[in-house]
């Protein structure tokens, strides 16, 4: 199923949740399975709903226990925020005041060099940052080359262009989405900045990195595309199950 036909059936998530509000006060439909595991119904609901089966999702989630029916719905409400989130490739107006700009890491070259994605998703990142001078920036990412990470790559590089080193706050631990968005979030609640950020990627690393970043916590005021390839076609099955198995990763279910 294309992402088109997978937005039509997903609107009946609502019936999901309002599901996990009845198992919150004790009164579900059904009562949880005792023969088939909480993995199992985990695997069983997300798997469907992937596919666009929000009826095969929704009789496994009424077979959970109250806590993992709960965290369920959760994960496809932040899954279904991300296939749905407006992109742009312009730096965005009207961001409220205490917000992070946070961008995210590419693979170094093996002397520690950036590649042009990098790049990219710097120059764009760095006018957002001129653009909204009062708001921090997390450069996010680890996988150390030639003795140099991601993010202390991207340190330098923001400096070389001017911006203050008081404003940039690096995380030099990830080396995955799920990473950026697990310690992006723990680095900014340590720093209190609240949890509101503007996500800068490249376009066809939008959708994933939108739903970890929910599913960490984050709000997010804008998601700002690197390149001018907008993400706003049709996802396949895969690349929507891709997704899921991304953010279930930050969810830990």
């Amino acid at each position: 199923m294309r992402v088109s036909g997978f937005f039509r059936s997903i609107v009946s998530l609502t019936s999901a949740v309002a599901v996990a509000a009845t198992l919150a006060t004790g009164t579900a439909g059904a009562a949880p399975s005792t023969t088939t595991s909480t993995t199992s119904l985990t695997n069983q609901a997300i798997d469907r709903q992937a596919a666009g089966d929000t009826a095969g999702a929704q009789a496994a989630i009424n077979q959970m226990p109250i806590d993992q029916a709960q965290k369920v719905v959760a994960l496809m409400t932040n899954v279904n925020k991300a296939l749905t989130f407006p992109l742009t490739d312009q730096v965005p107006g009207g961001v409220a005041p205490g917000t992070a700009i946070v961008i995210l890491g590419f693979g170094l070259e093996d002397n520690g060099a950036m590649r042009p994605i990098l790049v990219e998703r710097l120059t764009k990142g760095l006018a957002v940052a001129q653009a909204y001078p009062a708001f921090p920036i997390v450069v996010t990412g680890g996988a150390p080359k030639a003795g140099k990470t991601e993010a202390a790559a991207m340190k330098e590089w923001l400096l070389a262009q001017g911006v203050s080193g008081t404003r940039i706050y690096t995380e030099e631990k990830a080396g995955s989405t799920q990473g950026n968005a697990i310690n992006t979030a723990v680095l900014m609640q340590q720093n209190g900045f609240g949890n509101g950020a503007v996500l800068v990627t490249s376009a066809d690393h939008t959708r994933r990195s939108v739903a970890d970043f929910l599913v960490a916590g984050i709000t997010l005021q804008a998601v700002v595309a690197s390149d001018a390839k907008i993400q706003s076609g049709p996802m396949s099955a895969s690349g929507v199950a891709g997704v899921y198995r991304d953010a279930r990763g930050v969810a830990k279910i």
